[in-house]
């Protein structure tokens, strides 16, 4: 889109780059508001499909709180319509996570009908199975690759409740090199107990098959959702924002893509702006069918329909209204950084009801 061939020129253009980092948020909403007046707005950044909340993994911080599958997850033929209605609203991208998506029966025949359907694929698997399947796995199309680590071999495993955690990740990651996946990404959820292990994992994951590391705060919801001893502190979230900026040179690292809002908040420059496509370049359809803005929020209540009442196509044209307004929290009045986040990330406001600001601020 032109607005994403503006956004790399502006990236690259130095004198322009730090003032951009302050709108290219407001633009961006603007855009897409502008393309929803003409009827043409479509989920272009891509679709997310929860394929299962069934996990093989126990994480204590699981914003999904995964492990056994829902009772009423999409059936297979379920799922081929949903990606029969995305084909024919010419949604070109199709993320494909869960729980973990590999540890559904079904989801390489389903991957497989998608690309018949001219869908590339992201797969976001925490890795484990990939060389077992790699076989089915292999011939397919991908636009992105993403895997989560959270912490050096021996704590990564313990954390995650399944030996050889670790290794199966960076494994993934190189059967992914090899048949040129482009973005190759590693989510790390940072947290008091892993942060001091940052240095050690960067040596790691600079010479691994890796192109993109991306360290996230760990989200208030699901299994964290009462348990603060997972959440940094106004210090801890500094020195996170001080070691990304520091570490530019060593490989592509930033923050996971719902809080990049918050470099703006402390001064930095470095990366992508941030932009919460909630309801406007993507959403979300959760294993039962429902669809939200975003999964992050892991809240029916949220939901703007069914596909197994309304089609997506017809939801994603007819829904979606309160994000394709510029109403913001009565929070944000007068923020100076209003411009840079619009509202920062949706899911953390309807959770939080808030941004990461009043920690920004206790840090200053």
């Amino acid at each position: 889109m032109i607005i994403d061939i503006l956004d790399r020129i502006f990236q690259k253009t130095p004198l322009i780059h730090a003032l951009y980092m302050k709108r290219a948020a407001k633009l961006k909403r603007s855009y897409c508001l502008f393309l929803d007046k003409l009827g043409l707005l479509k989920p272009y950044t891509f679709v997310q499909w929860l394929a299962t909340y069934k996990c093989n993994f126990r994480c204590p911080y699981c914003e999904a709180s995964a492990g056994s599958p829902a009772e009423n997850e999409l059936t297979t033929e379920e799922a081929r319509n949903f990606i029969d209605d995305l084909a024919r609203m010419k949604v070109r991208r199709l993320a494909i996570s869960g729980g973990e998506p590999l540890v559904r029966g079904d989801i390489a025949d389903l991957m497989t009908y998608a690309n018949g359907m001219d869908i590339s694929l992201g797969l976001v698997t925490n890795g484990y199975h990939v060389e077992e399947m790699w076989h089915e796995l292999k011939s397919l199309r991908y636009f992105f690759y993403f895997t989560s680590i959270d912490g050096l071999e021996e704590y990564n495993d313990r954390v995650r409740g399944k030996q050889g955690a670790f290794k199966h990740a960076l494994r993934g990651l190189e059967l992914f090199e090899s048949i040129r996946v482009k973005t190759r990404m590693i989510n790390t959820v940072v947290t008091p107990q892993n942060i001091a292990m940052l240095d050690e994992m960067l040596k790691i994951f600079s010479e691994s098959a890796a192109t993109r590391w991306v360290l996230t705060p760990t989200a208030s919801v699901g299994r964290a959702a009462h348990d603060n001893q997972y959440s940094l502190d106004a210090k801890q979230l500094a020195y996170l924002i001080d070691f990304i900026a520091g570490n530019q040179d060593k490989m592509d690292v930033d923050l996971g893509e719902s809080h990049t809002y918050l470099k703006t908040l402390y001064g930095k420059t470095f990366g992508k702006p941030f932009f919460c496509g909630a309801g406007l370049t993507r959403c979300a359809v959760m294993p039962d069918g429902e669809v939200l803005g975003c999964q992050q929020a892991y809240d029916s209540s949220l939901s703007e329909g069914n596909i197994r009442d309304m089609p997506f196509s017809k939801i994603w044209k007819e829904r979606f209204t309160s994000f394709r307004q510029s109403i913001f929290p009565e929070y944000c009045s007068g923020c100076e950084f209003l411009g840079a986040c619009q509202g920062g990330c949706w899911a953390e406001m309807q959770v939080q009801k808030g941004c990461l600001k009043s920690l920004y601020e206790k840090s200053e």
